[in-house]
């Protein structure tokens, strides 16, 4: 397959000038570059050590900068909508004001539980004038570089996506194929290990690993459906795109087999409620007109794809997968665990309600209202939710929560309204991975996994850069 270069958003023509092939010779340049970060931190253990943090950060500054040099404003994406552009600048500088030192005065009226943690040092003679909201200042800085890290990710995943407005499909090029490796990585440790799995892919957690997976997966299924209609449409030969559909759809088959065998209980749910997104979502666009002129079709199609996702559940989980779901009957539920673990994180949430403990401070706070397992470290809520509206407060959790609504809004919009089928399909695939992630952090913290939050980035960033206009997919 080839890329037609032919914009049709924009008033380009053919041929293409010299300095617009070079221009979109380093947009894709960019993007190889941004697919090798998002590759690098995904094998690594999926970022998770700290002191290889730096290393890639420093690589998506730079790239951000040689992205910007030499192009003039009328080149560049238009500015987000203001409640995207508002909450994206004010999300860093939030956790930054966590760690700027203020008079132990005001953050008694800001945070008294911070302010009654710095009295007690009176005690012992370390008097302290000035002291930050963050418990853990250190760790909220470093939390701080990453949130920059995932925001670059996100503008330059929007501007190239924007770019490639005629192949926007290459953005989603560097997800399926880490995605395929892990997933094939996964399966050989799992059916070619003799003992105990301790690594799934390149990741040390069942639960991080699919949830990497599950938001690859839905591009992966969508992307050959939109290349099968595309040359349907345009009455070209089905041999080749038959050939080409098959391959992504085996790429898919062997994520979803990741998955299924990662033995994940949310994330295996997760990818079944994404795929029922994306299914409800292709059924209730308007260009279907022989089920949107119809309520009853419009039910009867959501409830077969029910059905088809119910049947999945109950036929497709190998037997090793139904007995942890066995399990968590009688373990979670009744006898603490996560369920334990959420209820003692309230506590912490009420302490410390407006402005939080400090982005990454939870484990720093939580010990003083921790029951259950006194002798163990939590260092996660293994709840997103909790865990940053304890972290965050109150205003740092809203500004968060208005900035993932407004991409989540943009892609179920753009999933139902779009005109073009090439826009409908690729807002679907978005839909599907936002949905799945969004579930599966009920009962986890894929989102404090450096490889799935940048991951997550780059899924909104896409969703944001994808233009209303046509959309079409590579030839």
């Amino acid at each position: 397959m080839g890329i037609s270069p032919r914009g049709l958003c924009s008033s380009e023509t053919w041929p293409l000038a010299p300095d617009t092939w070079h221009m979109r010779t380093l947009d894709k340049a960019a993007l190889i570059t941004l697919g090798g970060v998002l590759a690098y931190v995904a094998f690594q253990w999926g970022g998770v050590v700290r002191t290889d943090q730096y290393e890639y950060l420093l690589v998506l500054g730079l790239l951000a900068m040689i992205l910007s040099l030499g192009r003039a404003r009328g080149e560049w994406a238009p500015l987000p909508g203001g409640v995207v552009r508002w909450t994206l600048a004010l999300l860093p500088a939030y956790v930054l004001v966590q760690v700027v030192p203020l008079p132990v005065s005001l953050v008694r009226m800001l945070s008294p539980a911070r302010a009654e943690g710095v009295a007690a040092l009176d005690q012992i003679g370390a008097k302290v004038n000035l002291t930050s909201l963050s418990v853990s200042p250190a760790t909220t800085f470093q939390s701080f570089l990453l949130v920059c890290g995932y925001l670059i990710i996100f503008l330059l995943v929007r501007e190239l996506t924007w770019r490639f407005d005629d192949s926007g499909w290459l953005a989603v090029w560097p997800i399926v194929a880490i995605g395929a490796l892990e997933a094939g990585l996964g399966l050989c440790q799992y059916f070619g290990g003799t003992g105990e799995q301790v690594r799934w892919g390149t990741y040390a957690n069942h639960n991080h690993y699919a949830g990497f997976l599950e938001m690859a997966l839905p591009f992966a299924v969508v992307y050959p459906v939109a290349l099968l209609r595309r040359a349907r449409s345009r009455g070209h030969s089905p041999l080749t795109p038959a050939l080409a559909a098959c391959g992504v759809w085996a790429l898919a088959g062997l994520m979803f087999a990741g998955i299924v065998h990662s033995f994940s209980r949310m994330g295996f749910i997760a990818t079944l409620f994404s795929l029922f997104v994306m299914g409800t979502l292709a059924f209730g666009t308007r260009q279907l007109s022989w089920v949107a002129s119809s309520r009853k079709r419009q039910g009867g199609a959501v409830g077969l794809v029910a059905a088809v996702v119910l049947a999945g559940f109950v036929f497709l989980p190998p037997d090793k997968l139904i007995l942890r779901f066995a399990q968590l009957v009688s373990t979670d539920v009744t006898g603490g665990g996560r369920a334990q673990l959420w209820a003692e994180t309230i506590p912490l949430i009420r302490a410390y309600p407006f402005f939080g403990c400090g982005l990454g401070g939870y484990e720093t706070a939580f010990w003083r209202f921790k029951v259950s397992g006194p002798l163990l470290t939590d260092d996660f809520a293994h709840n997103d939710y909790l865990q940053l509206l304890a972290e965050l407060g109150l205003v740092g959790f809203a500004i968060g929560a208005t900035l993932a609504f407004s991409v989540v809004r943009m892609a179920v919009r753009r999933a139902v309204r779009s005109t073009d089928p090439g826009a409908r399909y690729f807002a679907l695939a978005c839909a599907g991975a936002l949905a799945a992630i969004l579930l599966h952090s009920l009962a986890d913290f894929n989102l404090y996994i450096p490889a799935n939050a940048m991951l997550l980035a780059w899924i909104a960033g896409m969703t944001a850069g994808l233009r209303n206009c046509r959309f079409s997919i590579a030839d």
